[in-house]
């Protein structure tokens, strides 16, 4: 009789469990971090429902944020937005700065993601000057870094770059060294997209030292790569052929086929410049091959433009038009703007002097 009383006892704690609102949703949010928005969304319809989320507007609103984010990771977008707006107005209610903050944020990214660009800035202000008021560092380095990707996107490049230092400041004071690594980074690709490659190669650089302190081998690969286009964009030849092969000495066996076929890429480009045409040849046919293989299309784009490139300047007119051509075209579906507008440039230099 006893074993049975123990065996019920538990089983009633596990009824209870499953009807309390707080472990449905720390449930949730552990389905969330795996990706299973299906599971999740059920379990916090049930925290939602639970009698703790009527006893509880703090539960209620921190469970409408979670629905939100999770109606986003479906791209759910009307509906995720009507949960936030009904979370943000009950942590308002509550007086919780914080939490409002958080909701105008996930609201700003996803106007962003969908290309609202206005509209995500308005929201971002808003969540700014209530991270401002309760000085929470870490909140307000999130919404800069929208900010600052929102002012990047719409050409403003010197404003992004002012913002994503402000980022930068407040991701410092909050200890967050590895997102310190990232803003680095966004901060060194503003800088190249605006031709300023040697402030670009120190933001880099400082990246760099941030992702092997940390050991994060994705920015490690990122910021070599870049590093690297930088040195050729000012034709120093030499020193990006050196961090290309570091690069190949730092990341053993490199698992990403993608870093390595960007690798062999900017190799290729290397050779290109120290006028090793024929090598440069043959490692763009090679490069290609591994691009196609891996559905790279991105890298495709670039690398007939750059065999191209390697054709007109060994005098094969027709080859290079036809690789220019298809690298054109290949941008113009992916809708990659200014490869596009390289290729045609080249494209019709070429066309004037193949047909003078």
């Amino acid at each position: 009789m006893m074993e049975v009383a123990i065996t019920h006892t538990k089983k009633d704690d596990l009824c209870s469990e499953l009807m309390d609102g707080f472990v449905m949703l720390d449930l949730a949010r552990g389905w969330l971090k795996q990706g299973n928005t299906v599971v999740a969304l059920e379990l916090l319809k049930s925290a939602l429902e639970s009698p703790d989320a009527d006893l509880n507007q703090e539960l209620r609103a921190r469970v409408l944020k979670e629905t939100g984010r999770a109606r986003m990771m479906q791209s759910e977008w009307d509906s995720s937005e009507q949960y936030y707006l009904e979370a943000q107005r009950i942590y308002l209610d509550l007086e919780n700065l914080k939490g409002a903050s958080e909701c105008a944020r996930n609201c700003a990214n996803m106007y962003f993601q969908r290309g609202r660009y206005q509209e995500s800035a308005n929201l971002c202000e808003k969540a700014l000057k209530w991270a401002s008021a309760i000085n929470d560092h870490e909140l307000r380095a999130t919404i800069l870094n929208t900010l600052a990707a929102i002012k990047s996107a719409t050409g403003d490049l010197k404003e992004a770059i002012k913002t994503f230092k402000l980022c930068l400041a407040d991701f410092q004071s909050a200890g967050n060294h590895i997102r310190e690594g990232y803003v680095l980074l966004n901060i060194g690709l503003t800088q190249t997209e605006l031709g300023e490659h040697a402030e670009a190669v120190r933001s880099l650089n400082q990246a760099l030292a941030v992702a092997l302190d940390e050991k994060d081998q994705s920015l490690v690969e990122i910021c070599y790569q870049n590093i690297a286009k930088c040195y050729l964009a000012q034709n120093d030849t030499i020193l990006a052929k050196s961090v290309i092969d570091t690069a190949r000495k730092i990341l053993p066996g490199l698992n990403s086929k993608a870093l390595e076929t960007e690798l062999n890429l900017i190799d290729c480009r290397i050779m290109h410049a120290m006028g090793n045409i024929e090598n440069a040849e043959g490692l763009a046919f090679q490069t290609y091959q591994m691009a196609l293989e891996n559905n790279m299309t991105a890298l495709q784009a670039d690398i007939l433009k750059e065999h191209g490139l390697i054709y007109k300047d060994k005098g094969q007119f027709d080859l290079a038009i036809a690789k220019l051509d298809a690298s054109a075209n290949l941008y113009k579906q992916l809708g990659i703007d200014n490869g596009f507008k390289q290729a045609v440039e080249a494209l019709e230099y070429l066309k004037r002097r193949a047909y003078a």
